[in-house]
């Protein structure tokens, strides 16, 4: 007799199988769920334990904040070096090319003009003339063999053109500045601008304050002055011990607006206060007196004749183009010897 194949199978009733309830049973924290696990409810945080966490990261924001800050201002710091750098290299090559040191234009009133050349003719300063050794020839062309009408609009244009190499990005985009000098100080030879762009680097003007307005005279004990240009061989205490460009003391009220007398006219101005500063610690501002040794930009310090920076220390570049981090604590006697190219004074060290 044949056994039937569904006889192996064993019933089980639904009375021996066990039930689960769709709803879940629960015990205290815990709960049975369909499939017969135990899943663990997990109370919301407190408010007490979620004021903890906000203060947690708060302290933590502010112990990484300043070092986020400080690594910031190392990179600004950084790339205002290689500005410094840079310029010094130029104004180099411009004397490798012309044999001389690049001429500081006539005065206040006088801008850039391309076909003036790069002697004493040239009525604009030296930012001016290294324009084509920082790949900015064509700037500087600009209006060149057009009519004196034409190059009066295009100085204009100039006039307001930002140039980054000039601009310590400490003091922020340098986008131009609203032209507001009186016209008995304003530019002659171009037509007035709407705005100017500043350079936030100076030439050695020596150090002497008198007497820098006019043509050669002995106080022009720097590389840079009004419509002359000086050669290697006049730097008789050495390329090395002799200062050629560095950063200028602006007041930080004036970076973004022309109320200075020592940043109203920018870059593209012969020898001005905007383009060259003085090494004469000794010397006195009459408004504000305050003397003239290198400081840390300070808002309500309007003084036009110093070197300085945005930064703990300053940048200054020497005339065999190497360039120092100096600090405001320099020996003002060390400080007054480098500004002067032929005073026969010995600097030990790096100066500092």
């Amino acid at each position: 007799m044949r056994i039937p194949a569904n006889s192996w199978t064993t019933e089980t009733t639904k009375s021996s199988r066990p039930q689960l309830s769709l709803d879940t049973e629960r015990f205290g924290a815990h709960a049975v769920t369909p499939l017969g696990r135990l899943r663990t409810t997990r109370p919301a945080f407190t408010l007490v334990e979620l004021l903890v966490v906000i203060a947690i990261i708060g302290i933590l924001v502010g112990l990484l904040l300043p070092a986020v800050q400080a690594a910031r201002e190392s990179a600004r710091m950084a790339h205002c070096k290689n500005n410094v750098k840079q310029i010094a290299f130029a104004c180099l090559l411009h004397e490798s090319t012309h044999r001389h040191f690049p001429a500081a234009g006539w005065n206040y009133r006088f801008a850039g003009d391309p076909d003036k050349g790069f002697g004493k003719d040239q009525p604009g300063g030296w930012h001016f003339n290294i324009l084509p050794f920082i790949e900015q020839a064509a700037l500087r062309e600009l209006g060149s063999g057009g009519t004196d009408a034409q190059r009066r609009e295009t100085g204009k244009q100039i006039c307001g053109t930002v140039v980054k190499t000039f601009i310590c990005p400490s003091r922020g985009k340098g986008t131009p500045i609203p032209y507001t000098v009186a016209s008995t100080y304003a530019f002659s030879n171009i037509n007035r601008p709407e705005a100017f762009a500043r350079s936030d680097y100076a030439a050695n003007g020596g150090n002497k304050i008198t007497g820098w307005c006019n043509y050669n005279t002995t106080d022009h004990t720097g590389i840079v002055y009004s419509r002359t240009g000086i050669r290697r061989e006049e730097i008789l205490d050495g390329q090395s011990n002799t200062y050629l460009i560095g950063e200028r003391y602006i007041n930080p009220d004036f970076y973004e607006n022309g109320g200075s007398s020592g940043n109203d006219q920018g870059w593209v101005v012969g020898h001005d206060f905007d383009a060259f500063r003085c090494t004469d610690y000794r010397a006195t501002d009459l408004v504000t007196s305050s003397n003239y040794a290198p400081r840390r930009d300070r808002a309500g310090i309007n003084v036009r004749e110093m070197f300085g920076s945005a930064h703990q220390i300053f940048h200054m570049a020497r005339c065999d183009g190497s360039v120092q981090a100096v600090s405001y604590n320099i020996a003002p006697q060390t400080h007054y010897y480098l500004g002067h190219r032929q005073d026969g004074q010995a600097i030990s060290g790096d100066g500092n």
